[in-house]
């Protein structure tokens, strides 16, 4: 859009929202503000300002012979007219820049009890679109409003009803100036209008905002300017920068293939980076892709997860994978939908696949992210309810960018790990969000991500029984379901029993003992479960057969390499080990 002749002079004074008086050719001339906001930090006393002969009105003589369209705000000319950013718009509109298939443009357009700036329609959608002009500028970032505005608020909920109702739904905020950062809601102003923003992009109206091309004579939409609702919305650049600088270089992220990330994500859950790292080159270097590991027999695989526990998420990896050959060809689907139907795979390790190794745009929100993300902002949401998940994991969709979704996730869970730790004192100091972090501002870093107790678990007493002859061992095989199904694992007793008490059991099974010796007690915390383990090394004469098939009896030189037993057994299973070498 254009104005006609342009004259220059200098402000003095705003006695009310429309009238200013300002310094022109040094007389003083009453001028219109053809800007109803506030401006204060435009229009200072000695401002260069930028008038527009008024047109004239035919009812009634013009008490103002200009308009006051722009202001010099530095280097910069910013655009005061609030009847601009529709006409730069409707300029715009008509050049199909926003629109390719553009069918027509109707402006100030009425729907039931709203009004709307613009009514469009394209090939395939009717749509509305609602228009802000931005004149609030602090350090290149931008802010509406400048003061409170239910007015606005009103605009956006009827976008929302728009939305609902099946028409495409549009607010631009055209930045009356060029060369800014970003634009973002003033919720200092208005964190009403912060919130129905955040509602409307959650509801499917499209947020966007554009600068401009401003001069003394004219203003015309230039370039698409980022859009930050929240401050989810400003923490991936700085993320992404301390991802760059420092991140770790781990064998599945380096060739992050889907069956390399596949694996890797369920081996971490729960699990230290660091003791993950040989059980993964084991389990590539056994099976090197989906085929084998859809081929591979059960106690292989137990075997290969031994010491991981969880011994559930390698059968779902099992079945996962006769699926992934059955059904998809032996290829793991790029789909986030898709992924997740797979067997053992829930949102997290989903969007971990889609991310990182197919670049989609896909959050993977677990406990590290949660914690995270609960600190930054102060978020009072308990964690341990799917509901919180669920939205945080909209809220990441929404604000994570398209470039770089899966470094965006790895960067999340490397700052969870490394820096935003879950025990002890976080190390703030090393944090690329130190002056975002909302918890951190406050000093109460500990006191999130809030977290409901967990339900106590219930304590197991066992007395476990490393029995060895000279040429085997004993072991039991644990039921195909429950706890630890399938597993190996030793001969137990319920209970803490006494050196007696062992004794009594192993004479009943036929075993006669040459030597009892006592281990150390130890225990192993599961999800609803603790064992309270009292242990005792046996050498027995020989290994009978007069068990009943209660026991296995392993030879020495397969009871290491061949039976999967549990990390539960640590203790017991390195010196069962050591016995029987």
């Amino acid at each position: 859009m254009k104005y006609g002749q342009i004259e220059k002079a200098y402000f003095e004074n705003r006695p009310n929202r429309f009238i200013a008086y300002v310094d022109r050719l040094s007389q003083q001339e009453r001028v219109h503000v053809k800007n109803t906001g506030r401006c204060r930090e435009l229009l200072l006393p000695g401002a260069e300002v930028y008038l527009a002969r008024g047109s004239e009105d035919k009812k009634e003589e013009r008490k103002t012979k200009y308009d006051l369209v722009a202001v010099k705000k530095g280097e910069r000319i910013i655009n005061m007219d609030s009847q601009a950013p529709n006409q730069a718009v409707y300029e715009w509109l008509l050049e199909k820049k926003l629109f390719p298939d553009l069918v027509s443009v109707r402006p100030e357009t009425t729907y039931g009890d709203s009004r709307f700036d613009f009514y469009v329609e394209t090939q395939d959608e009717k749509i509305f679109l609602e228009v802000k002009g931005v004149t609030l500028e602090r350090d290149g970032v931008v802010l509406f409003p400048d003061a409170p505005s239910e007015r606005a608020v009103k605009h956006v909920k009827e976008l929302i009803t728009a939305a609902r109702n099946g028409f495409g739904a549009y607010l631009i905020f055209v930045i009356q100036m060029q060369d800014v950062q970003y634009f973002m809601p003033n919720e200092e102003t208005q964190p009403e209008f912060a919130e129905v923003l955040r509602e409307a992009r959650r509801e499917g109206v499209k947020i966007l905002a554009y600068d401009c091309q401003v001069t003394p004579q004219s203003m015309e939409i230039r370039k698409p300017v980022p859009v930050k609702l929240s401050l989810l919305d400003r923490i991936e650049k700085p993320l992404l920068s301390w991802y760059d600088r420092g991140r770790r270089i781990l064998p599945w992220r380096e060739d992050p293939t889907p069956y390399h990330v596949w694996v890797s994500e369920i081996m971490l859950q729960q699990t230290r980076v660091e003791a993950v790292k040989p059980y993964y080159d084991r389990f590539m270097q056994t099976l090197p892709d989906i085929a084998s590991l859809a081929a591979a027999e059960e106690e292989t695989l137990l075997k290969l997860w031994e010491g991981l526990g969880y011994y559930n998420r390698v059968r779902n990896l099992n079945k996962a994978a006769v699926m992934i050959m059955e059904e998809y060809g032996g290829r793991m689907p790029d789909e986030y939908e898709e992924i997740q139907k797979l067997p053992g795979i829930g949102s997290y390790t989903a969007g971990a696949i889609a991310s990182i190794a197919y670049h989609r745009k896909a959050p993977a929100v677990d406990g590290n992210v949660l914690r995270v993300l609960g600190r930054l902002r102060m978020d009072g949401g308990d964690i341990m309810q799917q509901s919180v998940k669920k939205r945080v994991e909209e809220e990441l969709f929404l604000s994570m960018g398209e470039e770089r979704p899966g470094d965006f996730n790895q960067a999340l869970m490397e700052l969870g790990a490394m820096v935003c730790i879950p025990n002890g004192e976080p190390r703030c100091g090393q944090c690329p969000w130190e002056n975002l972090c909302l918890a951190h501002r406050e000093g109460r870093e500990t006191e999130f991500p809030v977290k409901s107790a967990k339900k106590p678990r219930t304590i197991e007493e066992k007395t476990v029984l490393i029995i060895l002859d000279e040429n085997r061992a004993a072991l039991c095989k644990r039921p195909s379901k429950g706890l630890l199904a399938g597993m190996y694992e030793f001969p137990s007793i319920s209970g803490k029993r006494t050196e007696e008490e062992v004794l009594s059991y192993l004479k009943d099974r036929g075993l006669s003992v040459l030597r009892i010796e006592p281990l150390r007690e130890c225990r192993h915390i599961f999800t609803h479960k603790e064992w309270h383990m009292t242990g005792y090394f046996i050498r027995v004469d020989e290994l009978s057969r007069q068990t009943d098939g209660e026991y296995i009896f392993a030879e020495k030189n397969e009871a290491k390499d061949k039976y999967p037993i549990p990390s539960a057994y640590d203790v017991y299973r390195k010196y069962f080990y050591e016995k029987i070498v």
